[in-house]
């Protein structure tokens, strides 16, 4: 039984609390991804991609990127984006590569935000937890699995799971303050920003991309957010 399938029988009770506290779209966003910033452009995101071209994809590619956005937004709009998932759960197991662990949780974490069906979002984003705890189980300095625990926690509706992501994207500034930076490392500005701005805390959320821009001065994701 599929990691879905199975989350949606054992967890009938828990799941509509865990949406409730987890997600709240609003009413006019037909797709409600709120930190990634460059999937739409193009057209890009309608191309096809086959689960088998995803898979080898996926696996190569950083999600966390321009061209990972535009990636895994593609995977998760195409019409066989539930046998992807079962494709991707076969490929997970104990042995496999944290950051691969965590490219998976990210991509139902996605799911999760873009889906219009309720329960769907619900066994996504319960799903996608559950992935990234496994990631930092096997290695608890996973860099994509504390980021995607955060981004899956920071839109939330509940207070003690935002809160725990604005610590855990703080952390994740401060230590890699402290190391040379890789080019991803713009991502846990983008997201903080874009939690502070939901909460309508825009000298905050301007802030947080200004410190990011002095990391980062040819970002382009950053200077967008800032001209807005």
């Amino acid at each position: 039984m599929s990691i879905i399938k199975r989350l949606s029988h054992a967890c009938v009770v828990a799941l509509p609390l865990f949406a409730g506290a987890l997600f709240s779209m609003p009413a006019h966003a037909e797709h409600w991804v709120p930190w990634a910033f460059s999937w739409d452009r193009n057209e890009a995101t309608h191309q096809h991609v086959s689960p088998e071209q995803g898979l080898k994809k996926i696996k190569t590619t950083s999600l966390w990127s321009p061209e990972g956005e535009l990636l895994v937004v593609r995977l998760v709009k195409s019409k066989s984006f539930l046998k992807m998932v079962e494709m991707f759960e076969k490929e997970i197991s104990e042995k496999s590569n944290p950051e691969l662990i965590s490219r998976y949780g990210m991509l139902l974490t996605y799911g999760a935000y873009m889906s219009d069906d309720e329960d769907d979002m619900v066994e996504l984003a319960t799903a996608a937890d559950e992935y990234y705890d496994l990631a930092l189980q096997k290695d608890n300095t996973c860099w994509g699995g504390w980021l995607g625990k955060a981004t899956l926690y920071g839109f939330s509706e509940e207070r003690d799971l935002e809160a725990s992501s604005i610590k855990i994207l703080k952390s994740m500034i401060e230590a890699q303050q402290k190391t040379k930076s890789n080019w991803h490392h713009v991502y846990p500005y983008l997201v903080l920003g874009a939690i502070y701005e939901r909460k309508r805390d825009f000298l905050t959320a301007r802030e947080i991309w200004t410190e990011g821009l002095r990391h980062f001065p040819n970002n382009e994701a950053l200077h967008s957010k800032m001209a807005d």
